[in-house]
Parts: C-alpha cells; sequence; structure tokens
C-alpha cells in the first residue's frame, strides 16, 4: 500500500476516498451495528493482547477477555520459547482452564474433571480415559487461535488462519517504526477503567488535536502550540488501508512537550527546567530524573518513521493500529492504550505507559510525577465520552461535523463501515 507523505497543506484533500461531508452517528449507537463489527472486524483482524516481557519464561502466561469476540484467551510461552495462545476453553465440558489473570504452570489442568494440557494446548491427561468412547486425545487440545509478535507486542487473531499475516498487516503503514527501543521501554504504570460509551466515541477523543488547548487547557497549557483559531493544528496525518498516524508538535521547552525531557542533558535539560519555572514541581522532577535513566535514545537514532516529518517543534506521533491499538511515540517513553468494546455502548480502556528503566531514586520521583500528570490528562480525556455518548443517544443530531484537523476520525468511521459493509474482509 502507497502512503502518501505530504507535508502542509489541507490533510483531508489527501484522502478524498474520505469525502468532506458529515459523519452518520448510528454506528455508534447502534446494537445491530455493532454485532457487525463483532463479526466482520474483531473476530476476524489481528488484535493486540500484550508484551512478551509479560511472560519472559516457558511457563509463564496470561489470560486476555475479549469481548468483542465472544471468548477468554490463554496467552502463554512453551518450552521453545514459543508464544501459543488458544481459547480457554476445556475441551470436556467446556469449564474454562485458566481462573487467575496471570500466573506460571508446567500445565494446564481443569479444575471441573482434572484433565491436562501443556503449554501447547495437546491434551496430555484424561482421568478415567477407559471410561470414554473411542477417545484420541490428540483430536481435542486446546482451540488454539492465530498468535505472533510484532516488536515485542503479542498479537492474536480468531481467524487460525487469517487472511494477512501480521508482518503484512503491520508492514505498510508501521514498518517505518520498526527498530524504536520498545524492549528497553520496560517500567512504567498502567490503568484500566470500563467507560459507558461506544469504542469508537473513547477511540475518536484519542486520535485528534483538536480538543487538546480545550480539555487539556490547564493541565498541559505550557506544551501547546496554538494556531490563529485557538486549537493545536497537527504536523502532518497519515491514513492508509486500515491505520493511521498524528504527528503532533508544541512547546519543547516544557516538560511534558520535550520530547528528550528525561534522557537528554545541557542545553536542553536547561530549557526544559527553564520553560517549567512555572510549574516548580514539574521542574523538581526533571531535575531530578535528568541523567536517571538506564538507555538514552539520540533522536537521530530513532526510526525513520518517528518523527517522519523531521519537524523543529515536534513533540510525539501517534499510531492508530486499526482497529483498537493506540501507539504513542517519544525518545523517552511510549503510550499504549486499548480500546476494547465490551457492547455497543461500553468500552473497556486499558492503559499502560513505558518507560526506561532508572538509576537513581531521582528518576523514580521523576515517574511519579509523570504518573499524577499523566494520568490527570487521561482523566481529562475521559471526562467528555459518556457525555458525549448520551448526547448521540438522544437522537437530537444524526450525524457529526468534522473539520480537517480531525481527519483520522473520519478515517476511522471509513475503514470500519467499509468492513462491516463488506461481504468478506481480512
Amino acid at each position: 500500500m502507497d502512503v502518501k507523505r505530504t507535508v502542509g497543506g489541507g490533510l483531508t484533500s489527501r484522502y478524498p476516498e474520505l469525502g468532506t461531508g458529515p459523519v452518520p452517528v448510528e454506528p455508534y449507537i447502534s446494537p445491530v451495528y455493532y454485532a457487525r463489527e463483532k463479526a466482520q472486524i474483531f473476530k476476524k483482524m489481528w488484535l493486540q493482547v500484550g508484551r512478551v516481557e509479560e511472560i519472559p519464561n516457558a511457563g509463564d502466561y496470561f489470560v486476555k477477555d475479549l469481548a468483542a469476540c465472544d471468548t477468554s484467551i490463554i496467552v502463554v510461552r512453551n518450552k521453545q520459547g514459543e508464544i501459543r495462545a488458544m481459547h480457554n476453553v476445556c475441551s470436556h465440558r467446556m469449564n474454562q482452564i485458566a481462573y487467575d489473570r496471570c500466573g506460571h504452570t508446567r500445565k494446564f489442568f481443569c479444575k471441573f474433571h482434572g484433565w491436562a494440557y501443556d503449554l501447547d494446548g495437546k491434551l496430555t491427561g484424561v482421568p478415567d480415559e477407559d471410561c470414554f468412547f473411542d477417545l484420541d486425545k490428540a483430536d481435542h487440545g486446546l482451540t488454539r487461535v492465530a498468535c505472533d509478535v510484532w516488536q515485542g507486542f503479542i498479537f492474536v487473531n480468531m481467524d487460525p488462519q487469517p487472511a494477512l499475516s501480521l508482518e503484512d498487516f503491520m508492514k505498510p503503514m508501521f514498518g517505518g517504526i520498526e527498530g524504536y527501543p520498545f524492549d528497553k521501554m520496560t517500567v512504567g504504570f498502567e490503568w484500566s477503567t470500563t467507560v459507558d460509551c461506544n469504542w469508537k466515541i473513547a477511540l475518536d477523543a484519542f486520535q485528534e488535536a483538536y480538543h487538546v488547548a480545550y480539555v487539556h487547557g490547564h493541565s498541559i497549557a505550557d506544551a501547546i502550540d496554538k494556531a490563529d483559531g485557538g486549537s493545536m493544528p497537527p504536523l502532518d496525518a497519515l491514513c492508509g488501508e486500515f491505520h493511521r498516524c498524528l504527528s503532533l508538535g508544541g512547546n519543547q521547552k516544557s516538560v511534558y512537550g520535550n520530547p528528550k525531557a528525561l534522557t537528554s542533558g545541557g542545553e536542553v535539560a536547561k530549557e526544559a527546567l527553564e520553560g517549567a519555572s512555572s510549574r516548580p514541581i514539574a521542574a523538581a522532577a526533571l531535575r531530578a530524573g535528568m541523567g536517571n535513566t538506564k538507555h538514552a535514545f539520540p533522536l537521530d537514532a530513532l526510526p525513520a518513521g518517528v518523527n517522519w516529518t523531521q519537524g523543529a517543534n515536534w513533540l510525539f506521533d501517534i499510531n492508530v493500529v486499526f482497529p483498537d491499538f493506540y501507539l504513542s511515540l517519544r525518545p523517552n517513553y511510549c503510550q499504549a492504550y486499548n480500546f476494547r468494546p465490551i457492547a455497543h455502548n461500553k468500552t473497556l480502556l486499558e492503559a499502560r505507559v513505558y518507560y526506561p528503566e532508572m538509576t537513581g531514586a531521582g528518576g523514580r520521583f521523576f515517574l511519579e510525577y509523570m504518573k499524577v500528570a499523566l494520568r490527570d490528562v487521561l482523566l481529562e480525556d475521559l471526562s467528555t465520552l459518556e457525555r458525549t455518548q448520551r448526547a448521540v443517544e438522544t437522537g437530537a443530531k444524526t450525524h457529526m461535523i468534522l473539520q480537517d484537523n480531525e481527519v483520522l476520525v473520519r478515517h476511522n468511521f471509513h475503514v470500519v463501515d467499509r468492513l462491516v459493509n463488506a461481504s468478506s474482509t481480512i
């Protein structure tokens, strides 16, 4: 797929297939439409479920509930070091195999009747096996799902043999960020919450910057570069067959806005500290954390797909992996959010932030400060979602009006609608 990378000018005009008209809101409130999304998208697409660091050793596993796929998945590392994924359903009487959210085991045992499975899901033990009729254990292992890894992120696909490999799914849009030091971002924090809104309403709030000057006007006001109209314009946007990206710029002298606030020294550090003078706690955190990371990431060593515009005031890039994975990249940390549908009007948000390992107490202080700062920004983002859902459900408006800088919202609508209405999809 040819991804258009022209910088500047109208963003939407580069993608005439998206149009410029109002977007209907029915897909955000319709249970029937959501049922089609489940069948045509979530049960056929690659879904990100975790990191390889979560299961470093043979026998380590975690369980991921995927309501949009009507299933629960066990993800485990086998004795050969490979990662496997299988439905959390015993072949005998359908009991769930794994009850805990994560753990370590030599084998999986069903707690109902004791059937045993190895780390590849093969059935290895059946109590009173002789009492069964023509039972061939080779035919009754745990049901596998497709599983693969991209840059340390674990993906699953409910289709055992997907039409697209994970590599072919990711590379057209995200090949340029391969080599980003995800493997060195090994500490951080996470939050999860259930929001009473459609998954697309939740995701849309994170894939445009039109709201930033208003929703985040106090928390990160010093990081915002405003256009003449008062909002925060993106540096560029990219739209592909499935995925999309947004690159944002701002005030690099702020703690939030400096892409190298933690991993740099010298003049960059001095400017950041000067910029944080109006926020004394932020300045203290930055001063304490400077030079306390195990790894530093020079801008010129990052992959070409990170800060692809080479903007002088670049802050970070938003990468949206279709359908529901949001990956925001900076040199010194990254955010990995999932917007998991539970129902047509309910979404599970799983938010993780990854940093490089800290080497001193000052680095830990900086992490604690950023945890609170990013939590507040996240709460601001969440503050509108349930109100938006309730407003949409009134029926007072049938369409939403999008401006040029909301092109990723428009693109998401079109990709979802195309797949939902296709007779066959990936």
